[in-house]
């Protein structure tokens, strides 16, 4: 694997890592998580080699799912609305995922982020550390994309 590539996708599970806690820190607009993870997560993408015009479709589906956690309001989260959570992340990526014909990193990719993503919110008590996390999670796991090709 190219150094560089590797380099740069950490760079920016950093980047989407910070996104997602600005947009749950008190001062910062919720729109910092918004569209900003949904933005690295596609340009991480770009950088595993996922270059097809359905990521605009991941984009979509990313900033949808950025906007809830999948429980009523004012209900405590449980592990399985952070697992929901994951999954929806994951399952952003099933078009380009399909179109270039990368079904089994898709299926990597959507264990691990909906899987990670529920383990971590449910152990992780610390709130920034614990936003910190999802968003990095959303970058990390596209690793898949870049093992099973």
């Amino acid at each position: 694997m190219n150094p560089v590539i590797i380099g740069v996708w950490l760079v920016l599970a950093v980047v989407s890592a910070i996104l997602y806690r600005m947009g749950g820190a008190a001062g910062y607009n919720t729109k910092w998580r918004d569209l900003g993870c949904p933005l690295v997560a596609v340009a991480s993408a770009l950088v595993v080699g996922l270059w097809h015009g359905s990521l605009v479709i991941s984009f979509g589906v990313i900033f949808g799912a950025m906007t809830t956690y999948w429980k009523r309001k004012g209900q405590d989260a449980r592990w399985y609305h952070w697992w929901t959570t994951g999954l929806i992340y994951a399952v952003a990526f099933l078009p380009v995922a399909y179109f270039l014909s990368r079904i089994e990193a898709f299926v990597y990719y959507a264990i691990f982020v909906s899987t990670v993503t529920a383990l971590w919110s449910a152990l992780v008590s610390n709130v920034v550390w614990e936003e910190c996390g999802r968003g990095a999670i959303l970058i990390i796991g596209q690793a898949a994309f870049l093992i099973f090709k």
